[in-house]
């Protein structure tokens, strides 16, 4: 009996050893699928370990835009800027390029590189505070022809490398995705009206996941960029008028 008791308590031993070892955790890849992470103990930052799409290599082969790539994160990493998000998020251009005749990625002038370093700086700080967590970066520097052709304002804070876009969850986002992208727009709402002053953040919210950051600029739009469309304006009166009725 003794024996059936121990080779009993032997194999629920084993068993449970196995179940912890084989625990996993998964994170989002560049093409939408989850990638699996052996170690669940690592500190996973879902952002870093998308793998890099084919066209991101073949551009990045090419020896001039590798010594700029190789220049370009070096000027981040002295800014401690070069680990928000993964590299070929931040060189990539419009959602348009395609259309436009444009190049997918590309590396800002280097006298305007110095623009991003206050908008990175805001992203990293909704990241650190965790108000963002599964986004992907979809446009940062555009030049001049390429904006214009996109439909961006000739004034617009891409030309300048001081402004990027990111998008909430996944580009066709189900009813459960859509709920948390609500909350996190009303989140980043929050954060702006908090600080969105004291940075200097321009926050644009549009009707799908695409939000629009830079540091050009205390300002909110929506949809139809204008202010009077952003639901930053609307929490703004909404707070307003709590306090003007705590205050009867």
């Amino acid at each position: 009996m003794k024996l059936y008791l121990i080779i009993g308590l032997l194999f629920c031993i084993s068993a449970c050893s196995q179940k912890q070892t084989g625990s996993s955790v998964y994170s989002l890849n560049s093409l939408g699928r989850y990638a699996t992470v052996k170690d669940k103990s690592e500190h996973v930052n879902r952002r870093l370990i998308k793998n890099e799409p084919a066209s991101y290599q073949i551009w990045l082969s090419q020896p001039l835009n590798k010594a700029q790539v190789h220049r370009y994160k070096s000027f981040l990493k002295e800014h401690h800027l070069e680990s928000i998000v993964p590299e070929f998020e931040l060189l990539q251009t419009a959602r348009d390029w395609k259309n436009c005749n444009a190049s997918e990625y590309e590396i800002p002038p280097q006298e305007i590189w110095s623009n991003i370093v206050p908008t990175l700086k805001i992203l990293k700080e909704l990241v650190d505070i965790k108000l963002i967590d599964d986004f992907t970066v979809t446009s940062v520097y555009r030049n001049f022809a390429l904006n214009r052709c996109a439909s961006g304002a000739d004034s617009s804070k891409h030309v300048f490398n001081a402004a990027l876009d990111f998008r909430i969850g996944s580009e066709i986002p189900n009813a459960d995705e859509f709920a948390v992208i609500q909350q996190t727009k009303n989140k980043l709402c929050q954060f702006w009206l908090l600080k969105g002053a004291t940075l200097n953040m321009g926050l644009g919210v549009y009707a799908s996941g695409q939000i629009h950051i830079d540091s050009s600029g205390y300002r909110t739009w929506g949809p139809d960029h204008k202010s009077t469309s952003s639901p930053c304006i609307t929490q703004l009166f909404s707070n307003q008028n709590d306090k003007g009725k705590a205050d009867e």
